[in-house]
Formats: C-alpha cells, structure tokens, sequence
C-alpha cells in the first residue's frame, strides 16, 4: 500500500550526493522568501520510503515567464495559487528515489489540495504526467572540467578568454570558505543589481539567503582597489559545482571585464579543486557556449484543477516556454 506524507522538513539522506542536497533546501526554505511556502511529500510503500518530492507554493502571475513587453503587461492580471514540485532556485529540478506513474499520480492528488495550478520545474523529458501540459524550460549551461579544460580548447577561444582575463587585471580576486558576516549587506545590494537588470524575474532572494547559505558556499570576491564590485557564489559536493548566484557593479563592470572574469575564475577554481563538472546558471547562454558548455534541456509541467482552464493552458503553451531572446 502505498502512503503519502506531507512534511515540513526534508528527511535524513534527501539528495544527499547532490550540492543543493537538503542543506540548502532547507537554506532556502528559511530565508524568508515572500509568499513561498516549503515542503516535501514523501512516498512510502509497506513503511519503506521510496520516493521524495520537495514542492513550493506561491502566487503565479501567467506572465512570470515573459520578457518584458505588451504581452507581459496584457496577461499581468491572470494569476494562480501554483503549487510545484522543485524548488524556485534551484535550475534543475530533482526528486529523490521513484518517479513512477503510480507515486507522481498519488502526490498529484496530495498537491491539488494546495493549488489551483500544478507544475513541476526543470525537470526531464520523460516523467509520467500524462494529463499535463509539457513547456519547454530553460536550459542549464554545464561545462566539463578536467585538468586538459584550456588545452584541448581551441586556440583562438584559449586566446579569447586570455584577452578577457586580461582586461580584468586590475581587479583583486580573493577566494574565501562562506562570507563574512560584515559583507553581506554589500553581496547583497551587488545581488540585486542583477536581479533588477534581468527581463526574466522568478524569486527574489533575502540577506538571510546569504546568511543560510554561508557553510555551503565558496566565494569568489572581485575589489577595484578596496571596493568590492563583484562576488560569485558557488556549491560544490563530489564531482559537481553550482555557480549559483552573481552579483556585480555595472556601472564599472564593464570596463574592467568583470563578468568574464568572474565565470573564468570560477572554471580556475572547479579545475584546482578536482570538479569534473559546473553548472554555468541558465542565463549568457553564448558565452557559456565560448566557453564549451552544453546545454542540458529542461521541461516544466503544467495541470489546471479545472478541464476548461488546462485545455487553455495547452493552447497557450508558447507564453509559457522562454522567448528568443531569454536563450541568446
């Protein structure tokens, strides 16, 4: 018999070999979020766990995925109570242990009971959600590390990266094992710099993120001369690291090659560190592809409580899948 639990903490050994593993979803459930809220079904078959599925729920706007323009501002006012399998941050979704048509279909029912619209986020081509519409997401940029990564590079890229490192010369780069406490308030206002610059506007983090998030992380620290103008944060357990957030001054970015700069030190420091993969984040996707990521597709999965609304959600699959220009 198969016996579906509803819980507010994730349970011991919850992706456990992955770097946004339960300590960092737990990070982010408590850092404060407007209008999240956390949780994790658990499936369990004759008492043995067999199957973890952390969800979020929020308000949904129809036109969260749009770049900006007179369709965001048409469908501005279309909203649903979203209840999701996956987590807001994280780029890939993941569940821990069976995703079968009978467990999805038992969650299904547990997760109509919190939302109108049902999803799940970055997840796979191929799980078993027959009754829902299947969007292309964005793709997350995954780069292969080794100690050959600039070698068995092509010379005119090798020398492409070196020109922009180059230009980056007069920044000090500092690594540092968590952040310190008397930098969050400026990681955080460089943080917001790029949120506010992007088209694409999901979730919006906190200070206490940075805060929750401080054993987990490495950081990468950019100063022109003792200003601090640029950080990368990155997740790293096993074989994989996350570049998972950026944050930077674009008012002197740009003449000092910053966000180039940034990226290829976090490859350096992946490379040192004995990483064989990172993710690049779902954005830059020309750059990243410079720098010879491939692009892992993803697929989000959508399912209105009501036929007439799910039917209409089909017809407008295209709003809900990313724009030419979210993908250059």
């Amino acid at each position: 018999m198969l016996c579906i639990e509803d819980l507010a903490v994730p349970p011991e050994g919850f992706l456990h070999g992955e770097p946004e593993g339960a300590e960092y979803y737990e990070a982010v459930q408590m850092a404060g979020m407007d209008d999240f809220h956390f949780g994790y079904f658990a499936a369990y078959r004759a008492g043995r766990l067999v199957t973890v599925a952390p969800y979020f729920v929020m308000n949904f706007r129809l036109n969260t995925l749009l770049p900006n323009g007179w369709l965001k501002q048409s469908l501005s006012l279309i909203r649903f109570k979203l209840a999701c399998i996956g987590n807001p941050i994280a780029d890939v979704g993941r569940i821990h242990g069976d995703a079968s048509l009978e467990i999805l279909s038992a969650i299904n029912e547990e997760l109509a009971k919190k939302g109108s619209l049902l999803a799940y986020k970055g997840f796979g081509q191929d799980l078993p959600l027959p009754d829902f519409v299947q969007a292309i997401g964005l793709p997350v940029p995954v780069l292969a590390l080794g100690p050959d990564y600039y070698q068995s590079m092509k010379s005119d890229r090798r020398n492409l990266l070196k020109r922009k490192l180059k230009k980056s010369s007069a920044l000090r780069y500092e690594e540092c094992a968590g952040l310190p406490e008397n930098l969050v308030p400026k990681v955080y206002q460089l943080y917001l710099n790029t949120y506010h610059k992007a088209d694409l506007k999901f979730e919006k983090l906190t200070p206490e993120y940075f805060v929750n998030t401080n054993a987990l992380s490495q950081y990468l620290l950019f100063y022109l001369e003792d200003e601090l103008i640029g950080f990368t944060q990155l997740i790293g357990k096993g074989n994989k690291l996350v570049n998972r957030y950026i944050g930077l001054d674009y008012d002197k970015s740009r003449d000092h090659g910053l966000y180039f700069a940034m990226f290829i030190r976090a490859i350096d420091f992946g490379i040192r560190e004995g990483f064989t993969e990172i993710e690049l984040g779902a954005t830059s996707y020309e750059f990243k592809r410079i720098l010879g990521a491939r692009q892992l597709p993803t697929w989000n999965y959508y399912r209105h409580t009501t036929p007439l609304f799910n039917w209409i959600l089909g017809k407008l699959r295209g709003v809900l899948e990313p724009s030419e220009s979210e993908l250059r």
